[in-house]
């Protein structure tokens, strides 16, 4: 979910055309026996797809030039094929290129609300999941039936439809409040920042004043309104789920239902509370709350899960900033948004049909995407969180987050991790395979194995004394068991559900109540990224308004016509004069996964 400006390029990749290949009876012409040039057709989002940066570490050829080697490897009837790979700023963009015929495409990647708006206006062709194995058999089952089990009623057959017979998952976040618990402009102290903001009412509240942007996105900034407004019937509705009168089933779907209110009187409601909200906030932003946080122009921000990782990484570069600093993101108790941007096929006009070949590579195209090893280049680069799981994913996230793995055996001195780390175990006198995960965690009273080295072997060859076991293996107190078992199961195959996808981190929601107990809703980089199931509970799909929707534009368009007040704009001047020679810093904006891993493990 990425409004960014429009930048288009086009990938033209063409091939020897090979000898003897079946001509499809879709593009034949004068019984020729071999396939012409064929062009894929793709629009997506700016920055969504892994590009070569050799600069900051990305040193592979750009996924589509990837994909179009593995096309003419495994795939010798597409010899001659093209990819173009456009890019555009938003969902409503997108709708209208579709729906005008302005442009034709194989595959775009609109926003769950917008596949449903599209498949009620019978604009997309079903996909054939079974030539997508990849999808079926790695993507996140619990995320993906989220996003299958959307409906939509087709206008134009008078049917009812599931997004599962139309949409494959690309990725997937909340919406949620970032936020500077340190923020020097604020007279309120951390611990009150920290509990103030698991409410969405934190937006509303005084002692915030100024220092607050939100989206200049209507739907967004509608859903934070929704959440305030109905905030008392939000904490009746988490108190019956809490004590146990309705079940998480009944809760999340009650919960929905009023994440998506949008008659005419709701409607005027939430007007009210974002009329006043205007006046507590600095601005309304496109893109550029996720570096305006950073340099320190507001303290909290209205944000996608993908955009808060972003800037909490940018925030503790000292490359970047002057006095790095610890960014934290909020999935408030009473409820969020979860999204999801998927890949649909557009129908195309009877005089333009879509050749077999075209409607096959698309397939070809998801499938390759939806490789663990494949979505793994792409998350790493994006920085959002694929629908994908798998091996590869599973070992993305525990390199960049996992409390063990730099800890246990990445070599400071060389800047290089440990190969083949093992120890020989005092009491069974056996040689114990210490690498990640086949670790075992010795307590304080494990005197037995204080003083047992620890070897490793450097660059394949050179067995070195990494260190002893007691200095290297003994698990803080304050490390938390990480389960995501939700996410990752069933789409495992050299890991074990259950046992493998437990994770350990000392910043996944690392704050405490003012009672003793453990906060739920305000996390680091890992939550962020990858929400725990209790979070998904409380978390709402953001559905289509429909015919409704014409309420919501006159709301906004009502709300955007009354200007800042005057304090707000005089504001805004003089913090752009004051930090104008920040924004050169993010030129640099994509980082060597390495670097990134390492410092947030040291921070």
């Amino acid at each position: 979910m990425k409004d960014n400006k429009i930048f288009s390029k086009v990938l033209p990749l063409i091939f020897v055309l090979g000898v003897g290949m079946s001509f499809l009876s879709s593009c034949s012409s004068g019984g020729s026996s071999s396939i012409g040039s064929q062009t894929l057709r793709i629009l997506n989002w700016e920055d969504y797809i892994y590009e070569n940066d050799p600069l900051n570490g990305y040193d592979e050829a750009d996924l589509t030039d990837q994909f179009i080697a593995y096309v003419k490897e495994n795939y010798p009837q597409y010899q001659n094929v093209n990819v173009v790979y456009d890019t555009t700023d938003t969902n409503e963009t997108m709708y209208n290129e579709i729906k005008t015929g302005k442009s034709q495409y194989d595959l775009i990647c609109p926003s769950d609300y917008m596949i449903q708006k599209m498949l009620s206006a019978d604009m997309l062709e079903k996909l054939d999941r079974s030539l997508i194995p990849n999808y079926e058999n790695y993507a996140s089952s619990h995320i993906k039936n989220i996003l299958d089990s959307i409906s939509a009623h087709n206008n134009v057959t008078d049917t009812d439809e599931y997004l599962k017979d139309y949409a494959v998952g690309y990725m997937w976040g909340t919406l949620g409040i970032l936020f500077n618990p340190t923020y020097s402009k604020l007279n309120v102290s951390e611990e009150q920042i920290i509990s103030d903001t698991q409410s969405w009412t934190v937006l509303w509240n005084k002692d915030y004043k100024g220092t607050i942007s939100v989206k200049d996105s209507m739907r967004d900034t509608y859903a934070a309104g929704l959440m305030y407004t109905y905030d008392d019937e939000l904490t009746a509705l988490r108190e019956e789920y809490l004590g146990g009168v309705i079940d998480e089933t009944t809760y999340n779907a009650e919960l929905t239902e009023i994440f998506n209110r949008c008659e005419k009187d709701q409607v005027n409601a939430v007007e009210k509370s974002l009329n006043e909200l205007k006046k507590n906030i600095f601005g309304l932003e496109v893109d550029s709350g996720k570096e305006d946080i950073v340099t320190g122009k507001i303290g909290i921000n209205l944000a996608w899960s993908g955009d808060a990782v972003y800037s909490m990484d940018q925030a503790e570069d000292e490359e970047l900033v002057t006095t790095p600093h610890e960014l934290c993101y909020a999935v408030p108790e009473n409820g969020g948004n979860i999204w999801f941007d998927g890949w649909v096929m557009p129908k195309l006009s009877e005089d333009n049909p879509r050749s077999q070949a075209q409607y096959e590579l698309a397939h070809i195209f998801l499938n390759f995407i939806s490789d663990p090893a494949n979505a793994s280049q792409n998350m790493n680069y994006i920085g959002y969180t694929s629908f994908i799981a798998g091996d590869a994913i599973l070992e993305l996230v525990r390199d960049w987050y996992d409390y063990r793995t730099d800890l246990l055996w990445y070599d400071e001195e060389n800047d290089d991790y440990f190969d083949n780390v093992y120890y020989v175990d005092p009491l069974t006198n056996e040689v114990v395979d210490a690498d990640y995960p086949d670790v075992h965690f010795a307590s304080e009273s494990d005197s037995a194995y204080d003083n047992v080295e620890l070897f490793g072997v450097y660059e394949g060859e050179e067995e070195v004394t990494i260190g002893t076991y007691n200095d290297r293996f003994i698990l803080p107190d304050d490390i938390e068991e990480v389960d995501l078992t939700y996410f990752f199961a069933g789409t495992l195959d050299e890991y074990e559900d259950g046992v493998d996808t437990i994770f350990y981190s000392d910043c996944y929601l690392p704050y405490y109540n003012e009672d003793g107990s453990h906060n739920i809703c305000v996390g680091r980089q890992f939550f962020t990224q990858y929400p725990n199931y209790e979070t998904i509970v409380r978390c709402a799909v953001m559905e289509d308004y429909k015919e409704n929707n014409q309420y919501i534009l006159t709301m906004w368009e009502n709300f955007k016509s009354d200007p800042l007040p005057t304090w707000a704009i005089i504001l805004f001047v003089l913090e752009i004069v004051a930090i104008g020679g920040m924004s050169i810093f993010f030129i640099a904006r994509r980082k060597i996964s390495k670097k990134r891993r390492i410092k947030r493990k040291q921070n």
